[in-house]
């Protein structure tokens, strides 16, 4: 795709059930785009692993579909993709001084706290494989009780509305998917690491049967977390959640 000419099409609706469901339903139907399919709100929107996404109305709830220059096996990195562009159009809107972070695999942070969900998924069209990017941003509220602290933009900057988060991401994604399609993810990696939250600290990864504690060191080429433990040993991990340790850790 063009840098210069890359741009998605919008489809903007009322109440969806999931704008990732509309938007593979229009991928069967309409071809493999670039466009982005918007809801008012998400009825029954969905996160990573299955997990309920609530979608109030005011935030954005967005999903990206494209068939990407790359081949389908490289698709999955496409989530540090996102969240490089949700931490880009972050730092656009809120006030100078606000620390935004990427926490792997595919969250973004602004002063610790999650403003963004991210998921992926693939999709098949005539042309060939194709991918929906799914994004949904806290732009005035966030979700309670969840297993890690929440924010909304606009408890940063009152004045800030989901149409403008939309429009700065939106040109954040073109900007960021032209980079990867150029550059591989190299470049990628490189820039979401000048981001990462936690950074040589300790933490601990929750995977589905177990907990891996140690220190966060690195990405490998493919973007798997990279832990050294307590005993020096180098542990790769390719799918889980990541936490701070607390005092009752």
């Amino acid at each position: 795709m063009n840098p210069q000419s890359f741009s998605f099409h919008r489809i903007a609706l009322g109440d969806v059930g999931s704008t990732n469901d509309e938007a593979r339903q229009r991928l069967e139907m309409l071809g493999d785009g670039p466009y982005v399919v918007t809801g008012a709100r998400q009825l029954s929107g969905r996160g990573r692993r299955g997990r309920a996404w609530v979608s109030p109305e005011g935030n954005v709830y967005a999903s990206f579909a494209l068939r990407p220059d790359a081949p389908l096996s490289r698709f999955p990195e496409l989530s540090f993709v996102a969240a490089l562009a949700v931490s880009d159009a972050a730092i656009e809107v809120v006030p100078d001084g606000t620390r935004v972070r990427c926490k792997w695999p595919n969250d973004v942070l602004v002063d610790g706290a999650k403003v963004t969900g991210i998921l992926l998924e693939t999709a098949a069209t005539p042309q060939g494989p194709a991918v929906i990017v799914g994004i949904g941003v806290n732009v005035i509220s966030k979700p309670a009780d969840t297993p890690y602290p929440a924010t909304a933009l606009a408890e940063y900057d009152a004045a800030i509305r989901a149409d403008t988060v939309f429009e700065a991401l939106s040109r954040a994604l073109a900007r960021r998917i032209s980079q990867w399609e150029a550059g591989g993810f190299p470049a990628v990696r490189a820039d979401w690491m000048a981001r990462a939250d936690a950074l040589n600290e300790q933490v601990i990864a929750r995977l589905s049967d177990r907990e891996v504690r140690g220190r966060f060191v690195d990405l490998d080429e493919d973007g798997a977390l990279l832990l050294e433990t307590g005993a020096g040993d180098m542990v790769r991990i390719a799918a889980g959640d990541i936490f701070r340790p607390t005092k009752e850790d």
